[in-house]
């Protein structure tokens, strides 16, 4: 990938990573009375530790008995004496920027580090996929209980193991729809600044770079449209200034739509795409095959 793309990635993650929080004393969650009997009469029944009843607990809005059902439908899993677990537990201790202030989270730096040593560049869609898989909340930033259940979920306890599965993704990124579309989603969320609910278009344009060409799902169809070009020629042209979820996800659909249907025949004025889209639709007819569009149909 150019080293201009790279440089804008890490550029683009230094300024909205989180800064680091004011030294303070961590705070103690916080349970209500019901909450703390629940908890009580959840490691009575499992012996587990509190900290970890409280976890599953979550998980099932404090239903002491579902939780109770799937501690035992997957006990080594739940158990945090589980050598998984627990080898996980050590390799995210080893890369955390500040354990005394900020004891369950990595930041900037020790993410950068953890990705070196996994030989994963930052401008590389494998570092999206390992992001998904930790389900890190923001760029720069992954918490212990992402990063621990993720990869204790794919029975993974080793950097080495990890690298694994990241290439195996990043090789199936453009033929396996689900591991794509997972990965696409999540990017969304990660690249979000602090409190917006859209992407700003330069970032937009970064991931769809990063997402939209081999070795992720290059959108080109085999006609040899260049659909991704195209559609980065429009957002400049239009000057949109920013990417909400929804235009986010449908710009997948859309891609989808058109790498079956190179001639846009499932695109009519009455279906439901994002505005933009349709606007873009009308683009390609004028600006691109002026006089070659065909009647539209719906899509069966």
């Amino acid at each position: 990938m150019p080293k201009r793309k790279a440089d804008e990635v890490e550029t683009l993650t230094e300024e909205l990573a989180p800064r680091k929080k004011m030294a303070t004393t961590p705070k103690k969650t916080a349970y209500t009375s019901q909450q703390r009997s629940a908890i009580s009469e959840f490691t009575g029944v499992t012996q587990s530790d509190k900290s970890g009843a409280a976890k599953l607990l979550k998980q099932y809005n404090w239903n002491v008995g579902a939780a109770v059902n799937a501690f035992f439908a997957n006990p080594s899993a739940n158990n945090p004496h589980n050598p998984t677990r627990s080898a996980l537990v050590k390799i995210f201790d080893k890369y955390r920027d500040d354990p005394k202030q900020e004891p369950d989270e990595i930041g900037i730096e020790g993410t950068g580090k953890i990705l070196g040593d996994l030989q994963i560049g930052v401008d590389d869609v494998g570092a999206l996929i390992f992001s998904e898989i930790a389900q890190s909340p923001s760029l720069g930033r992954i918490t212990r209980e992402g990063f621990v259940d993720g990869w204790l979920d794919l029975n993974v306890d080793t950097l080495p193991k990890m690298r694994n599965i990241v290439l195996q993704r990043r090789s199936a990124m453009s033929t396996d729809k689900e591991i794509f579309k997972s990965v696409y989603n999540h990017t969304f969320q990660l690249a979000l600044p602090p409190g917006s609910k859209t992407l700003p278009l330069e970032m937009a344009v970064t991931f769809w770079q990063m997402l939209f060409t081999s070795p992720g799902y290059e959108w080109r169809s085999p006609e040899g449209t260049p659909w991704l070009d195209w559609w980065l020629e429009y957002q400049e042209a239009k000057r949109t200034k920013a990417v909400n979820k929804d235009l986010w996800k449908q710009t997948l659909n859309f891609a989808n739509e058109t790498m079956k249907d190179d001639s846009l025949t499932f695109w009519n004025e009455e279906s439901s795409w994002p505005s933009v889209i349709d606007e873009f639709v009308e683009w390609v007819k004028t600006e691109k095959r002026p006089g070659g569009a065909a009647d539209a149909m719906e899509v069966e």
